[in-house]
């Protein structure tokens, strides 16, 4: 690597659990290309998300901060502009900083320290997508019913919207990395597949079609395990209503499939950046970083999407290229929050006010990584009160206000079957992880009140917008007057 700032290119992928990715040790998509990055990569195996939910856990993402420090609760919250994110440290370091794809904010700033954004964003930008909780006492509610996405008969070959954004996303990433500037930039590429739904190319529908993937295994008391924290997810998601569908194993096979053959095409998406990055000579002074915002349940515990505090929700791939640095696996937990106290320290920056990230760069580069809690926190649609997860060691606790924990040893336990909450052997860890929840650095109290209070404000804002008919949406400068051959 030469002398001056490192280029940074900056991967995500949406809702892309690392339990059925060939690089992450999981069976079910071949990642050829991730997995060639693992073995030259600092491999973080322990990696979770901030927030099993977009929003959220990209307001963390861009700040290095907790959910319930941004503000963010659920798909529907802004989070302060005058909160520094990572693309205005690097930006004030002096590199050119530009997103492609997705990053889901809301509200009216659309940029968020990046100098421009190659595409408009695939989501709304106001605040339609926070909902309130519906009355227990309602048999008919069913959310957004979730479930038709995740049965047999709407998995397949064809083709959707966010195939679309992710091809235009994907080209302009790649246009952009043949034409870098002289300085130094930061490329942050997102798509949003693996996302459902699961309208896969038919080229990769053709390979996945037969797959053999592994399936769930229920325990006959699975539904008398399911925490108040499950039963609402369960609610929101439309299962109370037909969760026997989702444990149907002709579903599962094909929303495993589906998933598999969107992976599979991120990742030759993946492939083809860091081809560029090799044929343009640009691989010996970029970091290549790629991740993902958080998982999906896929069928676990019989369950669907994210929003949920359980493994294949919550923890997320995590690979970090520094150039020059010896590849490692490190099996420390670490959050998707310590990235950009790592971006800021690459770039040479300190931030101004503490991170509640920590850097890795001296972990990627061999030194020890200390063992602390590793917190994510889900507090929005479908629950609407303070719920925590946290990792410590082996050791795995859930929060939900008002409701009874789980804690779980994952070493033993790794799919998060036995609740050793209570159990007198486990006193001590059980109190020292409730402690970091419920000890004074999270307002318990305010996030409780927030949750509730901002529904109606929000409400007041939509209207008026969609009377005025105004949006924040980004709008992408299309001149062409100076593309192609024009003189």
């Amino acid at each position: 690597m030469t002398g001056r700032q490192p280029n940074i290119l900056l991967i995500m992928a949406d809702q892309m659990t690392p339990f059925m990715l060939e690089a992450c040790g999981g069976i079910g998509a071949k990642t050829k290309n991730i997995s060639a990055l693992a073995k030259r990569s600092a491999n973080f195996t322990n990696a979770y998300t901030p927030s099993p939910i977009c929003v959220p856990a990209r307001s963390c993402f861009m700040t290095g901060l907790n959910t319930s420090t941004t503000g963010c609760y659920d798909n529907g919250d802004p989070y302060h502009s005058f909160i520094p994110t990572f693309a205005h440290y690097l930006t004030n370091a002096g590199y050119e900083t530009v997103l492609a794809g997705k990053m889901h904010f809301i509200g009216a700033d659309q940029l968020h320290g990046f100098q421009r954004r190659l595409n408009t964003d695939i989501y709304p930008s106001g605040f339609i997508w926070s909902y309130p909780l519906p009355p227990e006492d309602d048999p008919g509610f069913k959310a957004f019913d979730f479930t038709p996405q995740y049965l047999a008969e709407n998995i397949g070959p064809g083709w959707s919207k966010e195939l679309q954004y992710d091809e235009e996303t994907h080209f302009k990433s790649m246009e952009y990395l043949r034409h870098t500037p002289a300085n130094p930039w930061m490329l942050t590429v997102s798509f949003t597949n693996p996302h459902p739904p699961y309208n896969v190319p038919k080229k990769y529908w053709e390979m996945y079609k037969d797959a053999d993937i592994p399936l769930p295994d229920y325990p006959d008391d699975m539904d008398d395990t399911y925490s108040d924290f499950d039963l609402a997810m369960r609610r929101w998601h439309g299962l109370h209503h037909r969760g026997d569908e989702i444990r149907d194993p002709e579903n599962l096979i094909a929303m495993r499939r589906g998933f598999a053959a969107l992976a599979h095409y991120v990742d030759d998406k993946i492939g083809e950046l860091l081809e560029v990055l090799e044929d343009n000579g640009l691989c010996d002074d970029t970091v290549v970083i790629v991740t993902s915002d958080h998982g999906e349940m896929l069928g676990e515990k019989g369950m669907i999407q994210k929003r949920s505090l359980y493994e294949w929700s919550a923890r997320i791939p995590l690979f970090i290229d520094l150039p020059d640095a010896e590849p490692c696996k490190i099996d420390t937990p670490v959050s998707l929050i310590d990235v950009p106290a790592t971006l800021i320290d690459i770039a040479g920056q300190e931030p101004v006010a503490p991170l509640e990230g920590r850097s890795l760069l001296a972990a990627i580069q061999g030194a020890d990584l200390d063992v602390i809690p590793i917190v994510s926190e889900y507090h929005g649609e479908g629950i609407m009160r303070p719920s925590f997860m946290v990792r410590l060691g082996d050791w795995k606790y859930h929060y939900c206000h008002g409701s009874a924990p789980q804690l779980f040893n994952l070493a033993e336990d790794p799919n998060e079957w036995t609740n050793r909450a209570g159990d007198a052997d486990c006193q001590e860890i059980e109190a020292q992880l409730n402690k970091v929840v419920t000890g004074g650095t999270f307002d318990l109290a305010k996030i409780r009140s927030e949750v509730w209070e901002r529904l109606p404000l929000k409400q007041v804002v939509n209207n008026a917008m969609k009377t005025n008919r105004t949006a924040w949406d980004y709008t992408v400068d299309q001149s062409s007057t100076g593309r192609y051959v024009r003189e």
